[in-house]
């Protein structure tokens, strides 16, 4: 890509974040326009967050240090600060965001979420997921724990499963007017709330026990087997100007940057395939190629 291009990216990345700080911010109450949802301390947050860790990408420091804290900061600010700042809290989660609409309208506060994470999606792949999601950094920490073996699953069997739940969750909401994710919402961790009757409470713990575990063998496994925020951004990844693509005319096709990586895409962005894994921008893969194949960009160079 040429400085000129890389330069004009930039200033608009710079842009995003002004244009949003400069919107008069309103106190929730009941009431509210999609305008006071959207122009709220959380959301400038999330841009802000957002935009300064994919700037951390776009320079190529996302050293493995510097992933991890991001990841940290992000589960930090948005999953255990709201404790003492509600105004962080991201209610409604992704999760209730993209399934509540089905059962109470698309109301202006789930259109809220729904834009700011599909905006920030179209500006990266998983824009929003691989940078402010507290749910997602955390999965991602605990996969640093080291453990004898990590394992890797085929995309086409994780996003099966995660289209599977979504229509499961369809049919119930449709038939018994409730929410099959319900019982396996991750999101409900950061609420922090565990005053509930004691057979859900039982059924969360022992969810939240298998999840957090497998997220220590496998890598994001509620992202790629069961958020449907993660399907929708799944789907704007394809659209979106900043991704991880692939230089053949570097690539030497040694396949050590699929072998190390924890994701299953890499596969899909080294034959530049139409359709793709979720990539969540962990930067394993662009560390781990020395000749500067595979790359952070706006354009396929040639």
């Amino acid at each position: 890509m040429s400085s000129r291009r890389k330069n004009f990216i930039t200033v608009l990345f710079l842009l995003i974040p002004v244009v949003i700080l400069a919107q008069e911010h309103s106190e929730m109450k009941a009431g509210k326009s999609l305008a006071d949802f959207l122009f709220s301390v959380k959301y400038y947050s999330v841009f802000g967050f957002t935009i300064l860790s994919l700037f951390v990408l776009w320079f190529r420091k996302f050293s493995d240090k510097v992933r991890v804290a991001v990841t940290a900061s992000a589960f930090l600010l948005f999953g255990v600060a709201p404790l003492s700042a509600d105004y962080l809290f991201l209610s409604p989660s992704p999760v209730c965001a993209v399934t509540k609409p089905f059962l109470f309208g698309l109301r202006p506060q789930f259109l809220a979420t729904l834009s700011s994470v599909g905006v920030l999606s179209l500006i990266s792949s998983k824009g929003f997921c691989s940078t402010a999601c507290p749910v997602g950094g955390l999965q991602e920490l605990l996969h640093k724990i080291p453990f004898y073996r990590k394992f890797k699953f085929s995309f086409l069997v994780s996003n099966s499963v995660r289209f599977g739940l979504f229509v499961l969750f369809i049919v119930v909401a449709v038939t018994l007017k409730t929410s099959a994710y319900f019982y396996y919402n991750l999101f409900d961790l950061i609420h922090w709330d565990f005053s509930m009757p004691a057979v859900e409470l039982a059924e969360f713990i022992l969810f939240l026990a298998i999840i957090l575990f497998a997220s220590v063998i496998f890598f994001k496994p509620f992202c790629y087997f069961i958020c449907p925020m993660g399907l929708v951004t799944w789907v704007l990844e394809h659209f979106a100007v900043l991704k991880v693509r692939v230089d053949k005319s570097k690539c030497n096709a040694c396949g050590l940057c699929e072998k190390v990586s924890p994701c299953p895409s890499v596969k899909s962005i080294l034959d530049n395939k139409l359709i793709r894994g979720d990539c969540h921008l962990c930067g394993v893969c662009l560390n781990t190629c020395e000749r500067n194949a595979l790359y952070y960009g706006a354009l396929t160079k040639k």
